[in-house]
């Protein structure tokens, strides 16, 4: 869409309240992992192969939640503010510092998974603890400065776009995790907040997520915290 079609169109302005909900989320969890691992017994590989895999997954989530944003946001947004170009490029030096520590993370986490050694466990938490602290401050600083430009320059019509991109994360063998991770972010959210974005969601995932997300949700909150998560 050009300049002149994209205000031609700017009364159907995006409401992007998802990317709160999906930050909220990323947060919690990466700043728990740290402690769940060093949690684990020496040795006690069936307790690491899970979370090793938990972790593993949220990475995964995380990595493909930025290239959404690299490819379908940040383009239009240079095209339509090109005022605001610091700040997008603020955003992106911040994932590929976030990709830096996720590389850190990914040397160890394979390695502590299969044998759940303590030395390495407190390599793993300190790196995901790094990894923590780059993503807690991507995530305020993009709710306070970019969230507003998309509100303003992307379509309802392009940010669905984004939103049906991340859902396209989900494949067979990741399933129960998407749906667990679907559970702890609607967990967090208000009643409201979980009604608007079921209805964004496409709806032969939508049926899914409200037939199964619960029993992942229950399953994977249980292993990770005992039910307390």
């Amino acid at each position: 869409m050009s300049t002149k079609e994209y205000r031609n169109e700017r009364s159907i302005r995006s409401d992007p309240f998802q990317m709160a909900m999906i930050h909220r989320t990323f947060r919690r969890e990466f700043d728990n992992l740290s402690g769940l691992i060093r949690a684990v017994a020496p040795g006690d590989t069936h307790e690491s192969r899970f979370i090793g895999n938990y972790l593993g997954n949220m990475i995964s989530l995380l990595h493909h939640h930025h290239v959404a944003e690299d490819e379908v946001l940040w383009p239009r947004l240079h095209d339509r503010t090109p005022s605001s170009d610091n700040a997008l490029q603020r955003a992106q030096d911040e994932h590929a510092a976030i990709a830096e520590a996720i590389d850190k993370v990914q040397s160890i986490r394979p390695l502590w998974a299969r044998c759940a050694q303590p030395r390495l466990a407190e390599q793993l938490s300190a790196a995901i603890e790094e990894l923590s602290a780059h993503a807690d401050e991507h995530f305020a600083y993009e709710e306070l400065s970019v969230l507003p430009l998309i509100r303003q320059y992307i379509t309802g019509e392009e940010w669905q776009v984004f939103i049906n991109r991340g859902t396209a994360y989900i494949n067979p063998k990741n399933l129960w995790f998407s749906l667990a991770y679907a559970g702890f972010l609607l967990g967090d959210a208000t009643p409201d907040e979980q009604r608007r974005f079921l209805a964004s969601v496409p709806i032969a995932l939508r049926t899914v997520v409200k037939t199964l997300g619960g029993l992942a949700h229950a399953s994977y909150r249980t292993k990770l915290y005992g039910g307390r998560g």
